[in-house]
């Protein structure tokens, strides 16, 4: 009944997310709208992130166009994969088929992969390949064949290539390592499996290695910069909004309920992996949303474990109250994705709303036949590059080269400090200051936008 049960919710909530990127009049985020840029020229790495995220984009839309309904339909398709693999995990840690269907549908149900369905983040494929680098560590150790640690690296390795949050596979490791016997004899005591695994995760790793040495380790500087230490201050509120955001993540009904079963837990091998690859992760981003910030997804991955080891302490007590968790989680679904669908003026949505409308004005008012348009702001210049995809309008972004590159376009695409074409302009004055040529700035226009809560500007450059 429970199984049955799961899956009618679990396809309600699938034809809701279609239909929902279907009908909805919300633009891409501005980081989708980038990376779609990036799958536009593909390359080993780029400023901000690994280059995973470019690659997969331009496999699809190379088959199936650029809509926006197919660069939505990514992150769904790869969360079902994701679900099968978390299938695989379960079955391959505790040997209940039941528990394992339970658990795959229940991780497709939970908050934090409904909201994440909508948005095509580098966290989305992050999540698939950190689940089965955790399956082929599992069957690394349970079976310690030289081709499952080869695997192993290749899967870690790719992970890496996704987002760099994957160290905290290595950190698991290390730990997991401290805490079991079996896994230090597998990795530690035989050497060659151990050599085998960095062997193939550095391979992976090498062209992005190469790339970053190029560039100057342009994006390992922006990962550590946006990490913010040298701003750190205590700021327990921000450590308490953090744990707040994990429980709403994971479901605050199957969460309260793990809560009461917690002595329940014994240590085994199983609950030791599964803690050695969660609880690490999430007090490492609690010391770092206390000491600086830290957004509610840069623990995603410790999710994929933590919840596993949820809905088993759970099943174990109850299936009943999995089924229910499922009910709760649905509901969150079906009303998250109704706001979808129906584009809803919430502001939790400003950011998405009215960016098609913004560029349909201004090309209709200000955009000539080859224009040239420059934008100040990565975001804004994101989604105009995408929505003005099949025109002929060349976007540029203004950068001083005597000031530090601050995001991919100012690298790609910057504006010459000799440039002494015509050109709109959507920004702030000052940052034409660098410019050589002799130039008019007249302001023609000031909009207001829900995207950015503010009047923008826009101003026509003559030289």
């Amino acid at each position: 009944m429970y199984i049955k049960g799961t899956f009618v919710i679990l396809s309600l909530s699938l034809l809701i997310k279609l239909i929902a990127i279907y009908l909805t009049n919300f633009d891409l985020f501005g980081d989708e709208a980038q990376y779609w840029i990036w799958s536009q020229s593909l390359d080993f790495g780029y400023y901000s992130k690994p280059p995973f995220v470019a690659w997969i984009i331009s496999f699809f839309t190379f088959f199936l166009g650029n809509s926006f309904v197919i660069i939505k339909l990514i992150p769904i398709i790869f969360y079902i994969i994701s679900g099968y693999v978390v299938y695989l995990l379960s079955l391959e840690l505790f040997n209940n088929k039941t528990q394992a269907v339970l658990t795959a549908a229940s991780f497709y149900l939970m908050p934090a992969v409904s909201f994440s369905s909508f948005i095509l983040s580098t966290d989305v494929f992050l999540i698939f390949f950190w689940s089965l680098s955790l399956l082929f560590f599992l069957k690394s150790v349970t079976n310690p064949l030289k081709i499952n640690f080869f695997i192993l690296g290749i899967f870690v390795g790719i992970s890496f290539l996704t987002k760099y949050a994957a160290v905290y596979f290595l950190i698991s490791t290390l730990v997991l390592i401290c805490l079991d016997k079996k896994t230090r004899t597998v990795f530690i005591y035989k050497l060659t499996n151990l050599l085998i695994f960095i062997g193939s995760l550095l391979l992976v790793l090498l062209p992005n290695i190469i790339w970053n040495n190029n560039v100057g380790w342009i994006t390992f500087l922006h990962t550590s910069e946006n990490a913010g230490l040298d701003r750190a201050i205590i700021n327990l509120y921000q450590g308490f909004e953090f744990i707040f955001s994990q429980t709403l993540m994971l479901g605050p009904f199957l969460f309260v309920i793990f809560i009461f079963i917690l002595k329940k837990i014994t240590f085994s091998f199983q609950t030791k992996f599964l803690l050695s690859f969660s609880i690490p992760i999430f007090l490492i981003v609690l010391l770092e949303s206390i000491l600086v910030r830290a957004n509610a997804n840069w623990a995603a991955v410790a999710l994929v474990s933590f919840f596993i080891l949820m809905i088993n302490r759970v099943f174990e007590s109850s299936k009943k109250i999995v089924f229910i968790n499922n009910i709760f989680n649905f509901i969150f679904c079906l009303v998250f994705y109704l706001l979808v669908a129906s584009s809803s003026s919430l502001s939790f949505f400003n950011r998405i709303n009215g960016i098609s409308s913004f560029a349909k004005l201004i090309d209709e008012k200000h955009i000539k036949d080859n224009e040239k348009l420059v934008v100040e702001d990565r975001m804004l210049y994101s989604n105009l590059r995408y929505i003005f995809r099949n025109s002929k309008v060349t976007i540029y972004m203004p950068h001083n080269p005597k000031n530090k590159i601050s995001n991919h376009f100012q690298m790609s695409d910057p504006l010459n400090e000799n440039f002494e074409e015509d050109f709109l302009f959507i920004g702030h004055e000052s940052q034409l200051n660098y410019l050589k040529k002799n130039k008019k700035i007249k302001k023609v226009d000031n909009i207001s936008v829900l995207f950015n809560k503010k009047t923008i500007n826009i101003y026509e450059v003559t030289f």
